[in-house]
């Protein structure tokens, strides 16, 4: 019964604190907002925003590849991906990505592509450092009806797939008569095939983290009429058992500045979300740490390997900063 108590007191908890007016910042340095001294764990306030590529035309899905020690991103209006490598720079890496969004590894360190428009979620049949543009399709329906376009996923250790399934790749989006299910899913896809819908209430669902744990699960909603993050209990099996507002944002009537968008989190428990102006830094709790004002509208994120680089995919441009490493 105790326990119960503390779970009910954690979730309000973050509830209240995810809908209070955002403080002033205690240090503003440059492109640096800082909320919480917390955030000074990740954040080197003297590191500048540096654009390592542009001239694109809607950059998101970064994944990093270990083996090789380079970043693959996604061009969705042309469907291509992109290979970024230190010292080297960026060259083409997959010339017909199938209108890939989200690009992630699974667990035998293959490439899997979440075709927005193609709206298909697809592995590529060949290996990630010698690529060839054929696929194995994993997934393009639920209960026999068109999935509307995948967009982001993470795999956790049992080889289960979380992905979001807004409708951005459809001509109308929520309007687009080709549009089959009547919601924008959060599924799970188990390492058996087996498929479950998690969420079927959201608008807009978008980005998608899993704790380091792998018990909680993360998903932005950018719907523009209640911008927000939500956060999500997870069973052993990868099934909800509780899900609770994380962070929520004003109703915004011009979403040029961003939306809640990517999310990735960090080897210290900090949250990187990118949303309105840049990145957002939370804690566990929903307290915002930290904002980071990026040049352009920003869709997703990702970090390297030693995890004291983060990349973003900003619009037409990628970016990059480096973080601290001392994560005591």
């Amino acid at each position: 019964m105790l326990t119960s108590y503390i779970q009910a007191w954690v979730v309000l908890t973050a509830v209240l604190i995810s809908t209070a007016v955002d403080a002033e910042p205690v240090i503003k340095q440059g492109p640096y907002e800082i909320y919480d001294n917390r955030a000074l764990q990740v954040l080197n306030l003297d590191t500048p925003i540096e654009t390592l590529a542009t001239g694109f035309e809607w950059l998101e899905g970064p994944v990093w590849v270990e083996d090789g020690g380079y970043l693959l991103f996604s061009d969705i209006p042309t469907h291509r991906v992109y290979r970024y490598q230190p010292e080297q720079g960026v060259h083409l890496y997959l010339a017909d990505s199938g209108y890939s969004n989200g690009l992630v590894l699974n667990n035998d360190n293959e490439l899997v592509l979440l075709q927005s428009r193609s709206r298909k979620i697809v592995t590529m049949a060949s290996s990630v450092n010698d690529p060839k543009t054929n696929y194995r399709e994993l997934l393009s329906r639920y209960q026999g009806q068109q999935l509307n376009s995948p967009n982001d996923g993470i795999f956790n250790q049992q080889g289960t797939l979380f992905f979001s399934d807004p409708p951005y790749g459809l001509a109308k989006q929520l309007d687009d008569p080709a549009k089959e299910l009547s919601f924008q899913g959060v599924y799970s896809l188990n390492a058996k095939g087996q498929l479950n819908v998690l969420d079927k209430q959201l608008i807009y669902p978008n980005g998608v983290a899993l704790s380091g744990d792998e018990k909680t699960l993360y998903v932005a909603a950018s719907n523009p009429d209640k911008p927000a993050w939500y956060r999500y209990q997870l069973n052993q099996d990868g099934t909800v058992k509780n899900k609770a507002l994380f962070y929520q944002l004003p109703a915004v009537a011009d979403n040029s500045h961003g939306l809640p968008d990517g999310l990735k989190i960090h080897p210290s428990g900090i949250i990187f979300a990118t949303g309105p102006g840049g990145l957002w830094l939370f804690d566990e709790y929903a307290q915002l740490l930290a904002k980071v004002s990026l040049p352009t509208i920003s869709a997703n994120l990702a970090f390297n390997a030693q995890q004291n680089r983060v990349y973003i995919t900003a619009h037409t441009h990628l970016l990059t900063f480096s973080l601290n490493t001392d994560l005591q």
